[in-house]
């Protein structure tokens, strides 16, 4: 849960941003936004409703936290929240010097401080930031002269947030807990992460769960094939194994889960080793031992269903049932063959 009942949303500002390599330019607004009593729970529904993962950033900087420009601007505003709106000014003009790729969207710029943000059942101040490209199309309906009547209107849709991050003041030596959301996001513009946020995810259990189930995917799909014999069969029961250990148990320790897994001492070494190297590839922390996030678990569940796709014709799901998949060769057809045991047909 990211706010309660008694989240209030203290005051905003709000700029327009465009793409510098247009040379769109920047709209910058004379004063904070005068917020009508009866706007505040729509304005806090959008800024905040669309952050339901449990993934969490923090800022870095290459040559020391103390250079990443917005730590150092939220970390202004937290000392002195009167000073949002020269925060959102700095800001603004920071945003617009990293919109520089072709494809980036202009749109409206939001900074703004709220109070008593729960997460992890804290209640804290948080910044947030936020940034809207896409217009949605309305109808509104006109009643003149004893007819009604539809016009069209272009507008945000108060239940998508293209961009947006809330900055908690949590461990600002750390470079802050951070939640983010970039729903338009594409390969060509990683602009909103990277170059202006400058952020990276944070070492928790999420993080390390969402690691390791990436690089357990990745040895079973990529490198088990390439080392030796392993039929989609044989592949798919070591998933659904990954997905049950990550599920039946608390916390992960990388010699329990190779041992239990992997099933023998090859296998299991090539998997360690793999999985040091996968760290080291992605600048991720190794750790070996730590608790597991079940939130974690549930959303790379989706990347790892064990699916063995034949041909065309067929899709087996895999659910459990190890041992119960075998792959033969039949010399009749000339056509390779699955055998599925079971018990009762549902």
């Amino acid at each position: 849960m990211i706010y309660s009942e008694n989240t209030a949303l203290q005051a905003a500002c709000l700029h327009i941003v465009g793409n510098k390599t247009l040379d769109e330019g920047l709209s910058i607004s004379e004063t904070p936004m005068r917020i009508k009593s009866t706007m505040l729970p729509v304005l806090t529904h959008f800024f905040i409703s669309s952050f339901k993962s449990d993934e969490r950033y923090v800022f870095f900087h290459h040559s020391g936290l103390e250079f990443n420009f917005v730590h150092k601007v939220v970390a202004g505003i937290f000392d002195n929240p009167s000073l949002l709106y020269d925060g959102s000014v700095m800001l603004a003009n920071q945003l617009y010097e990293c919109s520089e790729h072709n494809q980036i969207k202009g749109g409206e710029f939001c900074v703004a401080y709220f109070k008593e943000l729960e997460i992890d059942g804290k209640k804290v101040d948080a910044v947030g930031i936020f940034k809207s490209e896409r217009k949605d199309t309305y109808l509104r309906v006109i009643t003149q002269a004893g007819n009604n009547n539809l016009e069209q209107e272009n507008g945000i849709n108060i239940n998508k947030l293209d961009k947006g991050c809330l900055i908690f003041n949590l461990e600002r030596e750390n470079g802050y807990v951070i939640a983010i959301i970039d729903n338009t996001n594409k390969t060509e513009a990683k602009y909103w992460v990277e170059d202006f946020l400058q952020a990276k995810p944070r070492s928790d259990e999420y993080h390390r769960t969402r690691s390791i189930l990436s690089a357990t995917r990745g040895f079973i799909t990529k490198q088990l094939p390439s080392n030796r014999e392993v039929s989609k069969g044989e592949q798919a029961e070591l998933m659904d194994k990954t997905l049950r250990y990550f599920q039946e148990n608390e916390s992960f320790d990388i010699d329990d889960f190779s041992s239990k897994v992997m099933g023998n001492a090859e296998m299991s070494a090539d998997f360690v080793q793999y999985v040091e190297s996968y760290m080291v590839k992605n600048k991720l922390e190794r750790v070996d031992n730590f608790d597991i996030s079940s939130s974690a678990v549930k959303k790379s569940s989706r990347s790892m269903k064990s699916v063995i796709k034949l041909d065309k014709n067929f899709h087996i799901y895999v659910h459990g049932g190890e041992g119960l998949i075998k792959r033969g060769y039949d010399e009749a057809t000339g056509m390779e063959y699955y055998q599925l045991f079971f018990k009762n047909e549902e």
